[in-house]
């Protein structure tokens, strides 16, 4: 699920950094503060509510904020200010910010009428707050961008943007988004399980996914995983566990 668009992100400072993510133990090269990536969220998040009208239905509402509230407890972020929107468009998506701000479309609201499926969503993007997964694309955006100015490509500012989700670009980008999104499908079953929810639903869930979203790019041109192939992986993840 795609990330939101973002205004223009805070230049990276400091020296580069190597750091284990306790959530995964998994290494990551990470050369911006959480306040600078806070700050840009948040930029982000205020173009977002300007852009896209909310979806004013308050039991929705309600639902979405008792799921969300239970899958971040379960995380370990309850005590960490989260706010959940309903985006009143016909659009299968959510996205997360750093800052944890979560969108949900009610598109996907609406083939959501089971809350273990909503839980598989709700975690899928909590995952992607607890691996700093903003962070790192930034970060690598920025190395990315900054060796091929040394060969003499000018890239824009898309390349930076990216970090919170912004467009793709082919090539070393890519990849790199689709190993986050697999991360987060795991932890996302981790949270949802410990949250109550039962994470072998998120496999119908994912069916429905891919039985709606029409024609898609094959995997190479998507950061998101081939819809089979991240079936398999969840099945198997939740077989092992």
């Amino acid at each position: 699920l795609r990330g939101a668009a973002a205004g223009a992100l805070v230049a990276a400072t400091g020296a580069c950094a190597n750091t284990t993510n306790p959530e995964t133990g998994r290494d990551q090269f990470i050369i911006i503060d959480d306040a600078q990536l806070e700050q840009a969220s948040l930029q982000a998040w205020a173009q977002q509510l300007q852009q896209e009208p909310t979806w004013n239905n308050r039991a929705a509402q309600t639902r979405l904020e008792r799921v969300g509230q239970r899958v971040v407890d379960a995380a370990g972020r309850g005590g960490q200010p989260w706010e959940f929107r309903l985006f009143d468009s016909p659009e299968k998506n959510a996205f997360v910010l750093p800052a944890r701000k979560v969108g949900f479309y009610r598109g996907l609201y609406e083939i959501c009428d089971a809350d273990d499926y909503m839980a598989t969503v709700l975690g899928h993007e909590v995952g992607h707050v607890t691996g700093r997964h903003a962070a790192e694309r930034y970060s690598r955006a920025v190395a990315t961008n900054a060796a091929l100015q040394v060969a003499g490509t000018q890239i824009n500012s898309q390349l930076a943007m990216a970090a919170l989700g912004l467009g793709a670009q082919v090539g070393v980008m890519l990849p790199f988004g689709r190993e986050q999104e697999s991360e987060a499908d795991i932890l996302g079953l981790n949270y949802m399980h410990r949250a109550g929810y039962d994470p072998r639903l998120a496999i119908p869930f994912w069916q429905r996914m891919s039985q709606g979203g029409g024609s898609r790019p094959p995997e190479f041109l998507s950061t998101h995983p081939d819809p089979d192939n991240r079936i398999e992986r969840i099945r198997n993840y939740i077989n092992q566990q």
